[in-house]
């Protein structure tokens, strides 16, 4: 019993020392970044010149968008069926659950469906057909959306059968505490998204791809014909840089440190006008980083099976879930890199502020759940 405690305390320990090893390395690239931003952009971006990883970078870009949907589904539904356990099954809880499901499904399909039948002739600025990242055939993100949507598609309906007929049946389903465990990855996932997404139009940040526009519109990477539609009709759609109105030739944009901000009050107003098509760099909104948020979804699952005031083991198969989830997201950080869709200030920056977040929000929950239980006499859980 003692070496079990003790074996127990020892993965916490090498826990923490993992988190905490994690932000350290984060604000460290972010200080480094801070001063080499555009050093370390650009030796990344080399690697768009090879295929292979071009396409994984793709298949990044595209699964950061619809990563967090499964799990944002999962929160939420483990609140509704611990609730709906805990009315006694009463009619009202099970209604919510249906339309709830549903509402999901219809949803999910919905979005899937219209991106994928849409992806062909979308129109990044360079012509119908033609991916404005990767400059190349929108069909390659057709098949790429197509892949995604089958698995992840796959991992919802996985989700579904297991909070319906296996999480719903458990005997501890109300004395583990799993409503609040979803209660806190829900509220950190809320928290952390609404810091980036306010913090995006404020400081309307320039993607590398911007900054670097005028090298890659005169490379050889464009086909003639995709200049001259961006010239005629094109910077209307995915105003990537300026047009030059005395020399006619196209200009990059202006570079942009983390810290300023890019005239905020003069470009707010065009917030509602279709993406792309606002003042040039301002829109790209690049700072700090969705995708590295939307990372953390996956993480705040483990809210569920760890945590040492539950005395939950931190097994095998939990320390493979938590490599593997730091595998991911180094990943995703450094395709975002190499894709010119961020720099290494973005994405450093919303790793250790997303930390930082994760590791006051399980206590400041805690002490909001134990005062409301306190104070009505109850046992929420």
């Amino acid at each position: 019993m003692k070496n079990a405690f003790q074996n127990k305390k020892n993965d916490y320990l090498v826990l923490k020392i993992f988190i905490f090893s994690f932000l350290a390395l984060s604000i460290i690239l972010f200080g480094v970044g801070s001063f080499f931003d555009m050093e370390i952009n650009s030796w990344f971006a080399k690697g768009m010149d090879v295929y292979f990883i071009k396409i994984i970078v793709w298949i990044y870009e595209e699964a950061g968008m619809t990563q967090s949907f499964i799990f944002i589904f999962l929160f939420i539904a483990v609140i509704l069926e611990v609730t709906f356990i805990s009315s006694s099954k009463s009619l009202k809880w099970k209604i919510v659950l249906i339309i709830y499901y549903v509402g999901w499904l219809v949803f999910w399909l919905t979005f899937n469906i219209t991106q994928i039948i849409a992806a062909p002739l979308r129109d990044d600025g360079f012509g119908p057909g033609v991916n404005g990242w990767f400059l190349d055939n929108q069909k390659i993100r057709q098949y790429i959306l197509v892949s995604l949507f089958i698995i992840e598609t796959i991992g919802f309906g996985g989700v579904f059968y297991f909070l319906r007929f296996k999480f719903s049946n458990r005997a501890d389903l109300l004395q583990n505490g799993y409503r609040v465990d979803a209660i806190k990855a829900l509220t950190i996932y809320i928290v952390s998204s609404l810091v980036v997404w306010i913090m995006k139009p404020t400081f309307g940040r320039p993607y590398f791809y911007s900054v670097d526009f005028a090298n890659i519109f005169y490379s050889d990477r464009l086909q003639p014909e995709w200049r001259d539609y961006w010239v005629q009709t094109g910077h209307k759609i995915k105003s990537w840089g300026y047009i030059n109105k005395e020399t006619g030739l196209v200009e990059s944009v202006p570079y942009k440190e983390w810290w300023q901000i890019n005239n905020f009050f003069g470009n707010i107003k065009d917030i509602f006008k279709p993406l792309g098509s606002q003042k040039p760099g301002w829109w790209n909104m690049d700072f700090p980083s969705g995708h590295m948020n939307s990372c953390f979804a996956i993480v705040f699952a483990g809210y569920f099976f760890i945590g040492e005031k539950k005395n939950r083991k931190i097994t095998g198969w939990k320390w493979i879930f938590l490599i593997g989830w730091f595998v991911h997201i180094n990943l995703m950080q450094y395709t975002q890199i190499i894709s010119r869709t961020h720099w290494i200030t973005d994405t450093s920056f919303t790793i250790s502020m997303t930390l930082i977040l994760f590791i006051f929000n399980g206590l400041v929950i805690d002490k909001i759940i134990n005062k409301y239980n306190t104070k009505n006499n109850r046992n929420f859980r």
